[in-house]
């Protein structure tokens, strides 16, 4: 039976890599700090929003039954409709996400890497440069946000 337990041979294992880490000196980084601190400014209002909609529909289901049964269109009633915007809703919340990880969150990300110690490979420094760009632009008064 082959030995699954021996590092490779071309080198360290991922294992190696991440023991030479100081993560709290990571976690106490202005970079990481500001990652933290973006990214919960929107997942929790979006978190609120969704979990507020979602337990309105609920209610409304539970006590205005009438309101949700009057039909809208042909058997379409408002209770369907508003079934249905829960779909429209994670949707949307989801879309704003990944544009905001993808602008935002990736970028800042890549600046905790490198001050760790790794530059990421190509993809981390690609990150870097829109980040960089962004913030050049957005301190002239170009960048909407």
């Amino acid at each position: 039976m082959a030995d699954t337990t021996s590092a490779p041979q071309g080198g360290a294992t991922a294992d190696d890599r991440l023991r030479g880490i100081d993560w709290e000196a990571i976690e106490r980084s202005p970079e990481f700090q500001e990652l933290v601190t973006r990214r919960r400014s929107f997942v929790l209002p979006g978190t609120i929003f969704f979990l507020s909609y979602y337990m309105a529909f609920i209610l409304l289901c539970g006590y205005a039954e009438d309101f949700m049964a009057s039909s809208v269109y042909e058997g379409l009633t408002v209770g369907y409709c508003l079934a249905l915007t829960q779909f429209v809703m994670v949707f949307v919340l989801g879309i704003m996400y990944l544009r905001k990880a993808d602008h935002v969150y990736d970028p800042l990300a890549q600046r905790v890497v490198t001050k760790a110690g790794d530059d990421g490979g190509e993809a981390g420094r690609a990150a870097e440069g829109r980040f960089a760009r962004r913030e050049a632009a957005a301190g002239r008064g170009e960048v909407k946000r």
